[in-house]
């Protein structure tokens, strides 16, 4: 069984809506990633890759999607709402100055149970707050009421807020809220080693190819072999990961198929949508 063939459920996605991807076709031409961000061009892709399911995950970001999350929230329900089959979604959030602590919680609630959306999206870096910062604690306690997982973004890069979203203080909410699913997205980075020791979930989302390229396959293989195929998920980061890459990269990795099975499908359905499990 190969990647391509094998059912996946791609747990990383990015759907922009139309305003938003017509910006960046008049900015950068119709051949760049975020120009083809529309939910019809992205099924299509799905059908060619043999992708059944996709979690669409925001990005806390005003400028990609709306600056009102309830807005963002909205859009992303009424894809998965229009194609219950295909996808899911996690819910947006945007720092709202002092209002965010009061705030932030019923957003999450209207998003659940008003949009059908079934999760919760935290960027640290574009939140400007750190992972383990105190004034997420209201908003995870509603996501654990509501039995929903979280994402954090997980890629410490950047100058200024670069080490935001580092594992290690990913690690610490895992410890306060042991009774919620967190997903610490992208491996947590080239800071992957702390997400070994700590992180729960885990999605192998943009830094695979990253890895790939610096490490080279072995020692790539080693470290998805340390975070255990009980622990990852399938995801590329769409529209910034190419599926071609990953089908390569993965096809010579050493997973058995059941194996495969829990990463491609298992681990994520079983997060999401329990009936859906293989």
């Amino acid at each position: 069984m190969s990647w391509r063939t094998c059912k996946k459920f791609d747990a990383h996605v990015h759907l922009l809506p139309d305003e938003r991807s017509a910006q960046f076709l008049t900015a950068e031409g119709p051949e760049a990633p975020w120009s083809q961000c529309s939910a019809e061009d992205y099924l299509r892709r799905m059908d060619r890759y043999g992708i059944e399911k996709a979690l669409l995950v925001p990005a806390n970001d005003q400028y990609l999607y709306y600056q009102d999350p309830h807005k963002t929230n909205r859009f992303l329900g009424e894809i998965v709402k229009s194609h219950p089959d295909r996808f899911c979604a996690f819910a947006d959030v945007i720092a709202s100055g002092a209002y965010f602590i009061e705030q932030t919680p019923w957003i999450l609630e209207e998003a659940v149970r008003e949009y059908g959306l079934c999760g919760l999206k935290i960027h640290p870096t574009n939140l400007h707050m750190d992972a383990d910062d105190l004034r997420l604690v209201p908003v995870l306690r509603k996501a654990a009421e509501l039995e929903i997982p979280v994402m954090f973004h997980a890629n410490p890069c950047r100058l200024g807020f670069h080490d935001n979203c580092a594992p290690d203080k990913i690690n610490r909410m895992i410890q306060i809220f042991p009774d919620l699913d967190i997903i610490t997205a992208h491996l947590g980075g080239m800071k992957w080693t702390d997400a070994v020791s700590g992180c729960t979930w885990a999605d192998m989302s943009y830094i695979l190819p990253e890895l790939a390229g610096l490490y080279g396959i072995e020692q790539t293989n080693r470290i998805l072999r340390a975070f255990g195929p009980d622990r990852l998920l399938f995801g590329t980061d769409f529209p910034q990961g190419d599926y071609d890459t990953y089908f390569a990269i993965l096809d010579q990795m050493d997973f058995t198929e059941a194996e495969m099975e829990k990463i491609a499908w298992g681990n994520i359905a079983g997060l999401l949508t329990p009936e859906d499990k293989p």
